[in-house]
């Protein structure tokens, strides 16, 4: 792994630690406003803090296989699937929870966000089967800058829903 590959892994996983503390302030002013968390609150919570500290763990995964010797091929290879096997099962998860909570039809940035997603999780599966090239650095850190972007992305869209001042009875 060259020192830009790793450097880049490294601010990627600051920055997305970064994000999850800024959601969880966000989250804290909610209380502090006087409003409570409904289970809408909770999943987008739930998918702040979870795809944030997920998105630092899998950038943070290729240097620790880097510290233990383990060939580049090899490194982009398991951390390409490491990365494809939880982003699917994130996708899944999100899908229900979103179903359970907020019944009927999808917007269309949603639906949006759902096909490109899935698109970046296939290039992560063609990253593992060496599909076009043998697994390398470009399709992972592309993946995980997108989840991060993508986690962003939804936050933005969705602050409102939790400043919003609780109408006064």
């Amino acid at each position: 792994m060259t020192s830009a590959e790793s450097d880049y892994l490294f601010r990627l996983a600051t920055l997305s630690l970064s994000f999850v503390g800024f959601s969880s302030v966000v989250v804290a002013l909610r209380g502090a406003l006087g409003g409570e968390l409904a289970d809408r609150h909770l999943r987008l919570v739930r998918l702040y803090i979870e795809g944030g500290l997920l998105v630092t763990a899998l950038a943070l995964v290729p240097l620790l296989l880097n510290i233990l010797h383990i060939p580049d091929t090899v490194t982009w290879l398991l951390s390409s699937a490491a990365a494809a096997s939880i982003f699917t099962v994130v996708l899944i998860v999100q899908f229900r929870r979103r179903r359970m909570v907020e019944p009927g039809r999808f917007p269309l940035w949603v639906v949006v966000t759902y096909i490109g997603s899935t698109i970046a999780v296939a290039s992560l599966w063609f990253n593992v089967a060496g599909i076009p090239v043998p697994p390398n650095v470009g399709p992972y850190a592309v993946v995980l800058t997108w989840a991060l972007c993508i986690f962003g992305f939804i936050f933005v869209r969705t602050m409102e829903l939790f400043l919003h001042r609780p109408p006064h009875t």
